[in-house]
């Protein structure tokens, strides 16, 4: 018996409706897919640009951490080359960073160390960029150029302040004058620690009005730890408050 025309075109209906669906549940699982895809990159994203903002600029140039240096160094040594335009294999690399290679590629493009990164599976296309091709020169360049800064640093301090001894409270020595000089060498010296220093500052101008006041000196523990933090990165700070501590204490006591 054959179909009548209402059965024919509820069948169609029927199929049409059913390929809707399916349409409508592949692209609902394609968009799923993608939003999976995209957090996964932007948590990869996130995970390394932590990692490279939290890296010390020295002189102006970014240090980067060890294991992304491990890797380049590893690009840089990489046989697979035309030009800049390197063809790698995951193999290349330590077996520690190959579980995270994604990761370690991703810290090198926040660096500015590569570019035009295409991966597959155990592999990828990759530019290695100017900056990588002298990185570690640039490194030591600015290594060596914060020693030299750092060594003229500690050598200014041993001329630092007016420090007598003998009759201190009759010497030309001025509070007033070390800690504007301090404050000065603050503003020249101090880099993103200026704020804490001068914080610092006013704590230790505090604790000599308290010395001058009391005619005693408080513990300062918090303080002196202050002060002790800086000493590695910040020589020339840690030697005048000291020495300008030391001298209101002899001033104290009569010498």
């Amino acid at each position: 018996m054959s179909k009548s025309d209402f059965e024919k075109a509820l069948e169609k209906q029927m199929k049409q409706q059913k390929q809707l669906a399916e349409k409508q549940r592949r692209d609902a699982e394609k968009r799923e897919r993608e939003a999976a895809r995209m957090e996964q990159k932007a948590t990869l994203q996130r995970r390394a640009s932590s990692v490279v903002n939290g890296q010390p600029l020295i002189e102006g140039f970014r240090i980067m951490d060890k294991t992304a240096e491990e890797i380049l160094s590893c690009l840089l040594k990489c046989e697979h080359k035309e030009g800049n335009r390197i063809s790698f294999s995951d193999e290349i690399f330590p077996q520690y960073a190959q579980m995270s290679i994604s990761l370690e590629l991703e810290k090198l493009l926040q660096y500015g160390m590569i570019g035009g990164l295409f991966s597959f599976d155990n592999g990828g296309l990759l530019n290695l960029l100017p900056p990588a091709l002298s990185y570690f020169e640039d490194k030591e360049n600015a290594l060596s150029k914060q020693k030299e800064r750092q060594e003229k640093q500690f050598s200014s301090i041993t001329n630092y302040g007016n420090l007598v001894f003998g009759n201190v409270s009759d010497s030309t020595f001025s509070v007033d004058n070390s800690i504007h000089e301090i404050e000065r060498m603050i503003d020249e010296y101090g880099g993103d620690d200026k704020d804490e220093l001068k914080g610092i500052l006013i704590e230790i101008q505090e604790l000599l009005e308290n010395i001058n006041t009391a005619r005693s000196i408080p513990k300062q523990k918090k303080l002196f730890q202050k002060i002790t933090n800086h000493v590695a990165k910040h020589g020339w700070f840690y030697g005048a408050v000291v020495q300008l501590l030391g001298t209101e204490v002899f001033k104290m006591i009569g010498m």
